[in-house]
């Protein structure tokens, strides 16, 4: 690597490092393991990076690199069911308005956190990337190698069926 492409790769470790530990810690429901692919993507990152073309942006190409890492993970480990996120601060995971009360805030967001992480891989993947990482539609479809009408019906699916696994909740709540 030269040393231009060693800064440029500093660069982009700057701008979307905690991006990615965060769509990984969205994915795997577990910090730990949040903090081990995101590493690992890294890594594969920087000895790849030579190979950037440039034909997407680095952001979408980086992220690809992260789904596929997470997918080829999560069937080696043969993943059923998803741990919940209760070793990680609330902060990281917060989906709720400031004003809202402390321990209202806390349990809806460890509700809604562990409803996304029971969704199915391709659903989950598309309700992190656009809910929690603010990736439009056509930039989720780069990631993810597919066409915007499947991110959209993904989308509409996952919300499908976050409604039902929140329905309890939000009539038992109100909110």
């Amino acid at each position: 690597m030269s040393e231009k492409q060693r800064l440029e790769f500093e660069e982009v470790l700057a701008k979307y490092g905690q991006k990615l530990f965060n769509l990984m810690l969205r994915l795997t429901g577990n910090y730990h393991w949040a903090q081990d692919l995101t590493q690992d993507v890294l890594l594969i990152a920087h000895r790849e990076y030579h190979k950037f073309r440039g034909d997407s942006d680095v952001f979408t190409w980086i992220y690809r690199i992260a789904i596929n890492h997470h997918h080829r993970q999560a069937r080696k480990l043969r993943i059923k069911s998803w741990l919940g996120f209760d070793d990680v601060p609330v902060q990281v995971l917060s989906t709720s308005p400031d004003d809202a009360d402390p321990a209202e805030k806390d349990q809806r967001t460890r509700k809604v956190a562990r409803a996304v992480s029971a969704l199915p891989d391709e659903f989950k993947e598309t309700v992190v990337l656009h809910y929690f990482q603010d990736q439009s539609c056509e930039q989720i479809a780069k990631i993810m190698n597919c066409s915007e009408g499947t991110v959209k019906s993904r989308l509409w699916r996952g919300r499908k069926i976050l409604a039902q696994k929140l329905k309890n909740y939000v009539s038992e709540t109100g909110v």
